[in-house]
């Protein structure tokens, strides 16, 4: 009898040890510390924030009030691990701050900072980074981002920074997205005269490095034939022109098939099209705006050149009349265009009868030009921007009376002296 108690009381003895040390590891015991975040990443975050931004609005208030850093605003923390892997640094509302750079007062947050400090390499599991909107003083893009080895998503877009882009970027063989867009509002004077460091971007699939100055790099074609995987490409405002990106590459149909967004907006653009863009099979999106393409092309022969584009945005470009002359009296323009911008052209007196002939359009802005003669028909037509033209009547306008059209903004035209409002 004596021996059965004794094994009992062994057997619970065990069961107690048991229960404890479960307990231990669930309250975050091992290699975690009690509040279920590493200790290291933790103390990573504070020096981070003590030491490399000011938080003059509050966004990271959160940091450090509980000993748990998964939990902190901004935070995100694998759920198995408990690992940080997300730090959501972007600010909520930037065009908010964009004005406020301009003098309007508003009421927003977003950090200021300097240089950054190396306690971020410590957060090693580290797959999303963005620090967009922010003020760093225009200081240099960290190298000790190429640290981070296993960042899928990096935007530093409109935070401030110049400078050279450090090739230690290439580093992240991982990454799947890289925004370092550069706010007009920022003067951030960011730039890159060497990006062979790209090729080891080999998973990227967005590359957004518009208002980065290029017009350094040679053959900027050549590099983008080393990503198979990129789809969506911003370059707007980067001082490319057709030197850049006209030269043809032995794989150039196979590579650039994937391609689905492109913006080479406010460049140095004369004339054609670059000669890349004509294997962008799948092309959905095209934006040439503010580019100088006054020279004798036909409408007809560019829709040809592009035609998987479904958003197409020539704004700015000084298009006129005699760019819209069909080749032929039975020319039909057969395109997937749904979305058109023509705005901010020399298009004058008589409406582009080509125009009409593209049954896909569903919204066109043709706003500040010099039309005045009455808009025909446009069979699924239901969003119409004519403002600031030069429309007398409203019944010049034509198109009003018809049901399908949804939207139709004439404001700035003049009728008998008197502006149209609405």
């Amino acid at each position: 009898m004596w021996n059965t108690h004794w094994g009992l009381g062994i057997r619970l003895v065990f069961v107690c040890i048991l229960l404890v040390t479960m307990a231990h590891e669930c309250a975050g015991g091992g290699n975690l510390t009690t509040a279920s975040c590493y200790e290291q990443e933790r103390l990573a975050l504070l020096k981070f924030k003590l030491h490399s931004i000011k938080d003059d609005h509050g966004m990271l208030s959160s940091w450090g009030v509980s000993n748990d850093c998964c939990t902190w605003e901004r935070v995100g923390c694998d759920d198995a691990t408990r690992r940080v892997v997300s730090l959501h640094l972007g600010e909520k509302v930037r065009e908010d701050k964009l004005l406020d750079r301009v003098g309007l007062l508003v009421e927003d947050s977003y950090l200021v900072g300097g240089s950054i400090n190396s306690s971020l390499t410590e957060l090693v599991s580290l797959k999303h980074l963005d620090m967009s909107g922010n003020d760093f003083q225009r200081s240099r893009i960290p190298k000790l981002i190429g640290s981070l080895k296993q960042l899928r998503y990096l935007n530093l877009s409109g935070a401030c920074f110049r400078g050279n882009i450090p090739h230690e970027i290439g580093n992240l063989s991982n990454l799947k997205v890289l925004d370092i867009n550069s706010s007009p509002y920022d003067s951030q004077e960011s730039m890159a005269d060497d990006m062979s460091w790209i090729s080891g971007l080999s998973k990227l699939e967005h590359l957004d490095l518009s208002g980065v100055d290029l017009s350094r790099i040679q053959n900027l074609d050549n590099l983008l034939y080393t990503i198979p995987s990129l789809f969506t490409l911003s370059l707007s405002a980067c001082g490319v022109s057709m030197a850049h990106l006209g030269s043809r590459h032995p794989n150039s149909s196979k590579e650039l098939s994937k391609f689905k967004h492109l913006d080479l907006s406010e460049n140095d653009f004369r004339g054609q099209l670059p000669g890349l863009i004509l294997n962008m099979t799948s092309l959905s999106f095209l934006d040439l705006s503010k580019n100088n393409m006054s020279m004798v092309w036909s409408f007809e022969n560019f829709i040809n050149m592009i035609p998987s584009v479904s958003e197409l945005r020539l704004s700015g470009c000084w298009i006129q009349n005699i760019n819209f002359s069909p080749t032929n009296l039975n020319f039909t323009t057969h395109s997937t265009i749904q979305h058109l911008d023509l705005s901010f052209n020399e298009i004058e007196g008589i409406f582009p009868f080509v125009l009409t002939n593209m049954t896909s359009l569903v919204s066109l802005d043709l706003s500040v030009n010099k039309l005045n003669s009455s808009i025909p028909a446009i069979p699924y037509l239901n969003k119409l921007d004519i403002s600031w033209n030069s429309f007398r009547q409203i019944e010049d306008v034509g198109i009003w009376r018809q049901c399908h059209l949804q939207e139709l903004i004439v404001s700035y035209n003049y009728l008998e002296g008197e502006r149209l409002a609405h």
